[in-house]
């Protein structure tokens, strides 16, 4: 193949399978910068959607890796970023399922979904995997750190409509850190928040690969599949085995 300027993969993903990763945003453009993000701290902290890359361009180099027989279960729009800042996200979805009958997941920070265009976009994509950290403003600034001004209860408010909208699978992931959003009471308030949100799965992680910020710890494997367990969600350990 030529240079490979936005496909990767295919890598084994514990949630996905095999999966060809799609990158439609610029490395480091995000509108978080997670304490716990492998990428370390947010290069470009923005919440301004743009045509980063030409669309048709991404699509011709995933329909190049398709015409070359690669073998994979999933083609998964994600980047060292948020993807929903691209502003032809909808666009790219609908060329991506143009050429495999293999679904299209979209992982995603959820900042977007209280815009009604950014829901409407995610629409066509067979899985959307959205993160929610916090139960309370205060926790979301502490863990995720948004661009200036994101409120966390239009996070919330969104999540809850898309889910509502969206006739696919949502794949919904909780990233629990040491002392930071693991106590019983914040566990409590998790499971409160998630029964007004439709969702297919629910994952439970903690950090495992070196963090932004070296204070953040991860919780002990008991601990995440007890979280799990009262949560009633699937702990991300028990994928990897």
């Amino acid at each position: 193949m030529k240079n490979i300027n936005y496909c990767f993969g295919p890598i084994p993903s514990r949630r996905l399978g095999k999966s060809i990763g799609i990158s439609p945003i610029p490395k480091g453009h995000c509108n978080y910068s997670c304490i716990y993000c492998q990428l370390g701290r947010t290069r470009c902290m923005t919440n301004s959607r743009e045509e980063y890359f030409n669309c048709q361009d991404i699509v011709n180099e995933f329909k190049e890796y398709v015409d070359n027989d690669v073998n994979f279960d999933v083609a998964t729009i994600v980047g060292e970023g948020e993807p929903l800042l691209y502003s032809k996200i909808g666009n790219l979805i609908d060329e991506l399922k143009n050429i495999t009958d293999k679904p299209i997941a979209v992982i995603t920070n959820g900042a977007l979904l209280d815009n009604s265009q950014v829901r409407k976009e995610l629409l066509h994509a067979d899985i959307v995997l959205p993160s929610l950290d916090a139960t309370d403003e205060e926790m979301f600034k502490k863990i995720n750190r948004p661009y200036g001004n994101i409120k966390f209860d239009k996070i919330v408010e969104g999540l809850k409509d898309f889910s509502n909208e969206y006739n696919g699978q949502i794949w919904l992931e909780i990233m629990l850190v040491k002392d930071v959003n693991d106590s019983k009471e914040t566990l409590s308030k998790f499971k409160e928040m998630l029964s007004s949100i439709r969702y297919d799965r629910l994952y439970i992680n903690s950090p495992v690969r070196p963090p932004a910020e070296e204070s953040t710890k991860p919780l002990s494997k008991e601990e995440i599949h007890e979280a799990a367990s009262f949560l009633g969600g699937i702990s991300i350990d028990e994928l990897a085995k």
